[in-house]
């Protein structure tokens, strides 16, 4: 697409990358950062081995591009970079040209497409000292649900995500699977039992309190539990993704069970891309609970977020989106990285869709509140678009259903905060009384009628 005018500031820079460019993965990594940053232009690979490339935008975006060109995709091994500065035509999009050499391949047997199945569980906060293994919490739904509809057989695959708890004692725990004897060691250390039994020099106990008739027996046995297990335990795990480093270990985690099981159809996926085939999609089922809902809603808008649109009109915007921004796990992020980059490619070429969602005890209205974007749309009045975690605008059926209990003080409805999209759909259920409810909704029978019908609808082959 060209504009008639070239807005004032705009540059074109031709570029020729030389090395090991080819068959890496180069074009279609250009093809996603410039899409992510709002820039115009093509790339394509020559018959020299070499990759050309033309980028159209602000002087402070293309030199960025051209900066990232220098490292490319993360097989490449870039050997020069040749640049040169013409005059902009106005292209405002970014498209992969076909190489000018002919392309041979194996044309498929049948139009049809293939759609994958793929359903992922990921648990939530944990209340326990010792927490009940992921398959036995997800078979709890599961195994009720996969019977309705002949759902066990239409789904391909399934995972079953563990973070956070360390379940295997014979290898050296990651680090997110160290969060839950964590906060078993600050409960232990900060029992008020415990301290009010021990009492030292710099642990006293005034003596007016010793007798303070405000706190009736029945206020404590309320405030202790919800102290020392929503509080000091539960939101200890939020307390921990929020942060930057227990934000990277979580998200590595989840996202490399999930993405070492859709790696089997990568390479099929890739071909279609390179080919303009479409024999097989991917599309995504996630069920989620607590905490676990906000690492969906994450790992979701990280595929099918497109940035390029605000950009353009905030150039400040310009930087990575990644999953990995600091030093953890230095060693082991690449794999996982460069997969993830991958499958947002694939999302935006309609290789990979999201199917459903269901998510049950969220505080994603609270945590929503960690970007500054998001804080300043609700300052502002506004709410936030469903598409950027891919749902689509003209959805007419729900997509996106929502539990939650009012009793649960840790559960919360969302739908309101994403507008009055069609695809999403709140349902307030009544799954357990006091601090049990946050952890019922798994075997919660309503639920597993409610999931069963989504997945009917919205699993197809």
């Amino acid at each position: 697409m060209e504009n008639q005018t070239t807005p004032p500031g705009q540059v074109r820079a031709h570029v020729f990358i030389s090395g090991n460019v080819k068959g890496v993965g180069f074009r279609l990594a250009t093809w996603d950062k410039a899409n992510q940053w709002g820039i115009g232009g093509w790339v394509e690979e020559l018959p020299d081995g070499r990759v050309e490339a033309v980028f159209e935008g602000s002087k402070e975006l293309v030199e960025a591009i051209i900066s990232w060109c220098y490292r490319g995709s993360p097989d490449a091994v870039v050997k020069n970079v040749t640049v040169g500065y013409e005059e902009p035509e106005g292209l405002t999009e970014f498209i992969i040209r076909r190489s000018r050499e002919p392309v041979v391949y194996k044309k498929p047997t049948s139009v049809n497409t293939k759609t994958i199945n793929v359903l992922f569980f990921v648990h939530g906060l944990m209340l326990s000292d010792n927490p009940t293994p992921e398959e036995k919490q997800y078979d709890i739904l599961w195994e009720p649900v996969k019977k309705l509809y002949n759902l066990e057989e239409r789904i391909d695959e399934i995972v079953r995500v563990n973070w956070g708890q360390y379940l295997d004692e014979t290898d050296e725990p990651r680090p997110d699977e160290k969060i839950n004897k964590a906060e078993k060691f600050i409960l232990d250390q900060l029992n008020f039992d415990r301290l009010r039994q021990k009492p030292s020099p710099n642990n006293i106990v005034l003596q007016d309190l010793q007798s303070d008739i405000t706190f009736q027996p029945w206020w404590r046995f309320l405030v202790k539990p919800l102290r020392e297990t929503l509080l000091l335990r539960g939101f200890g795990d939020a307390v921990y993704y929020v942060g930057e480093d227990g934000k990277i270990a979580v998200q590595l985690a989840v996202y490399r069970q999930v993405l070492k099981v859709l790696e089997k159809y990568r390479s099929q996926i890739e071909e279609d891309i390179e080919t303009e085939a479409l024999r097989i999609k991917v599309r995504l089922h996630a069920i989620g609970t607590s905490l676990g809902s906000t690492v969906i809603n994450d790992f979701l808008h990280g595929l099918f977020s497109n940035t390029g649109y605000r950009i353009r009109s905030n150039p400040e915007e310009a930087k990575e989106p990644t999953i990995v921004t600091s030093k953890v796990l230095e060693d082991e992020k690449q794999k996982t990285v460069e997969r993830y980059q991958f499958w947002r490619i694939a999302a935006q070429k309609k290789r990979l869709e999201l199917g459903s969602v269901v998510t049950m005890a969220s505080q994603l209205p609270v945590l929503l509140m960690r970007s500054q974007r998001v804080v300043d749309a609700f300052a502002n009045g506004q709410t936030l678009p469903a598409d950027e975690i891919g749902i689509p605008r003209d959805i007419k059926e729900v997509i996106w259903k929502i539990f939650y209990d009012i009793d649960d003080l840790l559960a919360f409805p969302v739908r309101p905060l994403f507008g009055d999209y069609p695809g999403i759909q709140d349902i307030q259920v009544d799954v357990g009384d006091g601090l049990k409810a946050h952890t019922s909704y798994w075997g919660n029978e309503k639920i597993h009628e409610q999931v069963a019908e989504l997945l009917n609808r919205r699993v197809v082959s």
